[in-house]
């Protein structure tokens, strides 16, 4: 069964990758799982940069390099017995990210989600005043002005999105005066701003 995932291996370990996001020649996200220690000797051959880390999807080999930035590991024991663990950029964790830009993630089914998953990073990071009805819009305006990139993914979906405080707020400032956004909100949506949905560990590694 385990034959079917791409395989990741470091000096002589490996592992098998359950999913991940790759962003040019690096990879902001990486789940993978295995036995412990070989599972352990990657990840920390990865977080600290080492070289002669590969990936093995199919036919094609290449070296495994991290993007730029902070990493968080996240672990679990499968019911096979495997032991899992996911390494992620913390610009993808909703609590940790800072500007310019951010990562979202999903699940394949999970499209319909990723509007509101994008608002919610943008109402936490940035001063702009908005509301949860315009997630629509702004997924919109992100990807028109080449703001938001999908990234290439296996078994997941994942986008970085670069923030430009200053055209958002001009651009937002214009939707009003045109009315293409509404200021009135009913009370259901006051009682709903800020419980979008939010990268989790679930999210990545279910």
């Amino acid at each position: 069964m385990t034959q079917a995932f791409p395989v990741i291996r470091y000096t002589g370990l490996l592992a098998y990758v359950e999913a991940y996001a790759k962003a040019s020649y690096a990879y902001p996200i990486l789940s993978f799982f295995g036995v412990k220690t070989s599972v352990q000797a990657i990840a920390a051959a990865l977080v600290s940069r080492k070289p002669e880390v590969f990936l093995s999807h199919g036919p094609e080999q290449q070296e495994v390099w991290l993007t730029p930035g902070e990493y968080r590991m996240f672990t679990r024991t499968l019911p096979c017995g495997a032991y899992h663990i996911l390494v992620i950029n913390t610009q993808a964790l909703f609590k940790q990210c800072t500007l310019p830009s951010f990562y979202i993630v999903s699940r394949p089914g999970e499209e319909e989600q990723l509007p509101s998953r994008h608002f919610s990073f943008l109402d936490r990071l940035t001063p702009i005043p908005l509301l949860k009805c315009w997630a629509g819009w702004l997924w919109e305006r992100g990807i028109e002005k080449g703001e938001i990139e999908a990234l290439e993914g296996y078994r997941l979906m994942a986008y970085e999105c670069r923030v430009d405080l200053e055209g958002l707020k001009e651009d937002v400032s214009k939707a009003i005066r045109k009315k293409q956004l509404r200021l009135e909100v009913s009370q259901h949506e006051i009682s709903r701003q800020g419980e979008g949905r939010v990268l989790s560990h679930a999210a990545i590694g279910g």
